[in-house]
Parts: structure tokens; C-alpha cells; sequence
């Protein structure tokens, strides 16, 4: 044999013993299995209130010792367990020092319209707030400070709890002339 016939030989056993390899690889037994449907979908946090877009309270001319008392609903549809915080971010005018503000969490008949008070109930353990409306503002003026409820006894809001807050503002019998033509501006309870 010459000497190109062993590496032409050489190079077909090496051919096809690498066919042969391949071959092996190719043809060795395999499984899969699948878990099929997987998803990942969040939970929700929904409050709503029946006020129509409407002010709980818009007093002019008062004088002192002048009361407003309203109330409002507030329904929670959310899937997940939740907390409310009640507090404001709108700053407090010059009369908030002599406006007495008190919110109280009840519950009143369901089809009682806003902001009508008839038929509330408060929840025997009182008001949620009691102060002035400038303290209020200073004190409960983000959710991290806001003050706190759940629905009766609970400690979660869960889909379809309501809860009626009655707040009632109140300008002080003792008001200084110095009130005189003041004003709270407009503000927003959160």
C-alpha cells in the first residue's frame, strides 16, 4: 500500500466511524413533559365614594358657632385585603385655627343619598378625628399620616365593605374678630 492509499483509507475509517458516532447521538431515547397555563395577573385596590364629584361641605357668610354635618359613603370593590387613610394635602387657610372639625365612621341605610345624614349610626368607638381643621391639615396631610379605618371590626377592607363617615365642621363660638371675612380656601379630604 502506498502511501496515499493508508491516508485515503484512514481518512474513510475516521468518516465513518464519526458517521457511526452520530448516528448514537442522535438516535438515544428522550422525555419532555410541559406545565401548561401559567399566568400571573395582580390583585386590586379600589375605593369609591358617592359623591357625584360633589363638595361635602361649602359654607359662606358663616358666623361663629355655625355647624355643617354631612356624610358621605365609602365603598370599597378591590380583590385585594386593604387599609383607608383619611387625610389631606391642600394646605389650610387662615380660619382653619377656628373651624372644629370631627370625623366619625358609622353606617346608614343603603340608598340614602349624599350628603344626607338620615338614618346614620356611628360605630361605638367614636370619632376618628376630633380638632381643628388647621390641625387636620398640619398633622393628616399624606396616607403615611392619615388616620386610619376599617370597616366595624375588622382590620382589612375586603371587596364590597362600605363604611359611612359623618364629618361635621363646626366655625368655634370663640372665633376672634380677627376671623372676620377669613377663609379654610378650598381643600380636599382625601
Amino acid at each position: 500500500m502506498h502511501r496515499k492509499e493508508k491516508i485515503l483509507l484512514s481518512l474513510l475509517l475516521v468518516g465513518a466511524l464519526g458517521s457511526m458516532a452520530a448516528f448514537g447521538v442522535l438516535g438515544a431515547f428522550s422525555s419532555t413533559t410541559s406545565n401548561l397555563n401559567n399566568s400571573f395577573a395582580a390583585g386590586t385596590v379600589v375605593l369609591a365614594d358617592n359623591d357625584a364629584n360633589s363638595s361635602l361641605y361649602t359654607v359662606s357668610n358663616a358666623k361663629p358657632g355655625d355647624t355643617v354635618t354631612r356624610c358621605i359613603r365609602v365603598t370599597y370593590t378591590g380583590t385585594l385585603g386593604s387599609d383607608a387613610r383619611i387625610y389631606t394635602l391642600s394646605p389650610i387657610g387662615a380660619l382653619g385655627p377656628y373651624v372644629d372639625l370631627t370625623i366619625q365612621p358609622g353606617t346608614m341605610p343603603g340608598a340614602t343619598a349624599f350628603p344626607n345624614c338620615t338614618g346614620f349610626t356611628a360605630d361605638p368607638g367614636g370619632a376618628l378625628y376630633t380638632g381643628t381643621l388647621q390641625n387636620f391639615g398640619s398633622t393628616r396631610n399624606s396616607y403615611a399620616n392619615g388616620v386610619v379605618d376599617f370597616p366595624g371590626a375588622t382590620s382589612s377592607w375586603a371587596t364590597n365593605d362600605d363604611v359611612v363617615y359623618q364629618v361635621t365642621a363646626q366655625l368655634q363660638a370663640s372665633a376672634p374678630d380677627t376671623a372676620q371675612g377669613a377663609t379654610t380656601g378650598s381643600h380636599t379630604i382625601t
